[in-house]
């Protein structure tokens, strides 16, 4: 690793660890939702899960073909905390995307028509360019601020900088090149997902771990959708994250009513429980280091 790869990394780390301090007086509680701009369905939900729910982040797919769209609808909300879901795989089947550059500028992380790969094991079998993953991934962010999107984290879609040497750098140099925090590296535990949680069945699983939820900083991601046609024809290349239960639509529809749930409000006030954003917890970190 060269020298200054290795100092920027450094300072990453060494950042992150000293902001990683929370009061573990209170239980904080960040509330992710993925796949922002996936779908025409997602804007409806994701709508929906910030004014009427309890979602206090969303996470932007920018290479989706509603990436407009949510941009349009971020704009006219400028309250929501936003982040870029950096993406390098588009896994559904017959629903395929490309990469923010011309696909010739990055020619190992598409395939031979253009498109990302549908998987991590398809993509890291052709030795992506580490060069070429980092040109896009800062082009994603780049038309994100383009579009007047005020980012305030990071994310990662389906694969992280752990899965291909080299990835962690390049993350680190983005974090600090746009003074971006990277979700899950400020000190918060991440709380088990409900997305393969039966349908019927997700809005009592979120209680009882809202109920049992002991004082800290947490992370609990969801990937709020309706129930529909659209939504409901999305199939994964995997067949082991193929629902048995429903399709993708029921799936996603149930998560976003069990952010907008009676019951899932009721525990978080009654338990002193104080949703933030990556944006409080940033700015509070900078002011305090």
């Amino acid at each position: 690793m060269r020298a200054s790869t290795l100092l920027v990394v450094s300072l990453t780390l060494v950042m992150i660890l000293m902001m990683s301090d929370t009061d573990a007086q209170d239980t904080r509680l960040i509330m992710r939702g993925d796949d922002f701009g996936m779908t025409q369905g997602s804007l409806v939900a994701f709508e929906k899960a910030f004014n009427e729910g309890v979602l206090t982040c969303a996470s932007i797919i920018v290479p989706a073909p509603w990436f407009e769209a949510t941009a349009d609808l971020i704009r006219n909300n400028p309250s929501w905390c936003i982040g870029v879901h950096l993406t390098l795989i588009g896994e559904w089947k017959g629903y395929r995307w490309r990469p923010v550059l011309s696909w010739n500028m990055v020619k190992s992380i598409v395939d031979e028509d253009g498109f990302l790969y549908r998987y991590p094991d398809e993509l890291l079998a052709r030795t992506p360019r580490i060069e070429e993953i980092e040109a896009e991934w800062r082009a994603q962010i780049n038309l994100a601020l383009k579009k007047g999107i005020k980012l305030q984290y990071l994310d990662f879609h389906y694969m992280g900088p752990a899965s291909y040497p080299g990835l962690s750098e390049v993350v680190g140099r983005i974090a600090m090149d746009y003074n971006l925090p990277l979700s899950g590296t400020l000190g918060e535990k991440r709380l088990p997902g409900i997305y393969k949680t039966p349908i019927g069945k997700k809005t009592e699983l979120a209680v009882k771990t809202l109920e049992n939820l002991k004082p800290g900083l947490w992370l609990w991601v969801f990937h709020p959708g309706i129930d529909s046609p659209e939504h409901n024809a999305l199939i994964h290349t995997n067949p082991e994250d193929v629902f048995k239960d429903g399709n993708v639509g029921k799936h996603r529809a149930a998560e976003t009513e069990t952010l907008r749930s009676p019951r899932v409000k009721a525990v978080i006030k009654n338990r002193a429980i104080k949703l933030t954003t990556y944006g409080v917890i940033w700015k509070e970190l900078q002011e305090r280091n």
